[in-house]
């Protein structure tokens, strides 16, 4: 039985390595609310090697950037935070690990199996839209530390076991002799690191997941992690046939995943296999048995289709109609219910996308804030039902007036914000005067009668020679163009960089 002075010795850890001094200040970083991206740059900087595979994972298949990152900063921008301390924490914990070598577990294929089940871990996660991939890949990982563990604190612990044995054989040969199975053990391990709650109790319950909620964070985890291991052990195993389409109904319980999202799975995994190996320097899988595993999922769809053809028809006309719903819903989320433009609440958080890959890869960032002139007038003289139509035609002449990357929203009443990604001086002052000749001669109310109106806009840019420290400081450079241009008599464009440079020379 696992005895408390057993568990003593597991959590101090007894001839076993424990974090490195990096991994341990990741740990407390990943625990700190307000994290800032200087503190992990130089965490992980201490480590030249973790900061090139940072590199290389955020230029990868995991994340498919178009451009790629050329350096640990915008590596950081890419992946986010929270998911570079786990990636980190991964490279670190694994290198301190490595040199391990237990007595009966075959250990390449204790680290081939590892990788297999972390990866996918985070392909089931991805899939899934579970969420907290990387912790599912760094959970996957280490996931079955506590074989490592045993082995330390009870020499030989394995010994006995026959070669070639399995995951389960594990479990069928710890349970006896120390009343449960090694998942506990990793879990003990984990928490004791002081990993997230999520991710220890995740690995506790990786071998009867259904033990937990499924809609809790660690009852996700916990579902992931079997799925993970079990389909490492299909793979790892001899003859996998029979394995896969267990696999099929294994996942179909835990998931709600059917033979396409399997498929969908295994495809990802074996896209990201290659990356794997190189970034923890272990070979997983050979070319032969990674075609025959993608063939045998292929088979398995195609079988599944062949019995229920008609079946897959009518889900698919179903997601495809739930998809369209979905869809617009969330398109309506974002958009401004009068206008069709974005709303604001989008808009703010667009803007604030956008300023921060301005700032992160030295692009150049153009906003131009427009008030539609007298509009009171309007509502005055042809109601507010008048009024309404000529803010909704506005919006839409706007739209035709931007380029396809280009941000139209509703910011204020009568005024609108259009964000110009990308767009330095001279590209925002020409859309500017599109948009004010093609206000200035559209009707904007045929059907009550010839309704005009002009706008005043007020442009500012975000480039080399002018940086803003903020998304609000450039709104206000706007706002302030767009100030004078109102006192400038109307219709008409101001640029903030203009007015400044004007104020100096005054």
């Amino acid at each position: 039985m696992l005895t408390p002075d057993f568990e003593n010795r597991l959590k101090a850890q007894v001839d076993f390595p424990s974090p490195s001094s990096v991994a341990t200040q990741i740990i407390a970083l990943a625990r700190d609310p307000d994290i800032e991206m200087a503190k992990v740059a130089q965490a992980i900087g201490r480590d030249p090697a973790m900061a090139a595979k940072i590199m290389r994972i955020a230029n990868s298949a995991f994340y498919a950037q178009r451009r790629p990152s050329q350096n640990l900063k915008q590596a950081l921008v890419v992946i986010g935070l929270n998911a570079a301390l786990t990636l980190a924490l991964s490279f670190s914990l694994v290198s301190s690990i490595k040199a391990l070598r237990p007595a009966g577990i075959d250990y390449p294929r204790f680290w081939r199996r590892a990788l297999l089940a972390a990866t996918a871990a985070r392909a089931f996660g991805e899939v899934g839209q579970i969420g907290h991939t990387e912790e599912l890949f760094l959970a996957g990982l280490l996931q079955d530390i506590g074989v490592l563990a045993i082995d330390r604190a009870a020499r030989d612990f394995y010994d006995k076991l026959p070669e070639n044995c399995g995951h389960s054989d594990w479990i069928s040969y710890e349970k006896p002799q120390l009343g449960r199975d090694h998942a506990d053990c990793s879990a003990l391990l984990l928490r004791s690191w002081q990993l997230p709650e999520r991710i220890w109790r995740g690995v506790a319950a990786s071998h009867a997941p259904q033990l937990l909620a499924a809609d809790s964070e660690e009852g996700a985890c916990a579902r992931c992690l079997a799925m993970g291991s079990d389909l490492a052990e299909s793979i790892l195993a001899g003859e996998r046939h029979s394995l896969t389409a267990s696999l099929a109904r294994r996942a179909q319980d835990l998931l709600v995943m059917g033979p396409e999202q399997l498929t969908e799975v295994i495809t990802r995994i074996l896209r990201l296999i290659p990356e794997i190996e190189e970034l923890y320097e272990t070979r997983i899988i050979g070319a032969d048995e990674a075609d025959n595993l993608l063939a045998e999922a292929r088979e398995l769809l195609a079988v599944r289709n062949l019995h229920a053809l008609q079946e897959v028809s009518n889900l698919q006309a179903t997601a495809s109609a739930l998809l369209t719903r979905t869809e617009e819903a969330e398109d309506s989320s974002r958009r401004d219910s009068l206008t069709g433009a974005l709303n604001r609440a989008w808009l703010e958080r667009l803007l604030d996308r956008e300023f921060t890959q301005a700032v992160v890869f030295g692009r150049d960032l153009s906003i131009a804030h427009l008030d539609i002139d007298h509009f009171r007038a309007i509502n005055d003289k042809f109601g507010t039902e008048v009024g309404d139509r000529v803010l909704a035609n506005c919006a839409r002449k706007l739209a035709t007036c931007v380029r396809g990357s280009d941000l139209v929203a509703r910011f204020a009443g009568e005024e609108f914000m259009v964000v110009l990604p990308g767009a330095d001086r001279e590209i925002a002052k020409q859309v500017a005067e599109r948009m004010l000749n093609t206000l200035a001669n559209a009707d904007l109310d045929p059907d009550h009668g010839p309704v005009r109106v002009s706008v005043s806009i007020g442009l500012a840019t975000h480039n080399s020679q002018r940086r803003f420290p903020s998304t609000l400081a450039l709104l206000e450079a706007a706002d302030h163009a767009l100030y004078a241009a109102k006192l400038c008599g109307r219709n008409r464009w101001e640029a903030f960089d203009e007015l400044a440079a004007a104020n100096r020379v005054g």
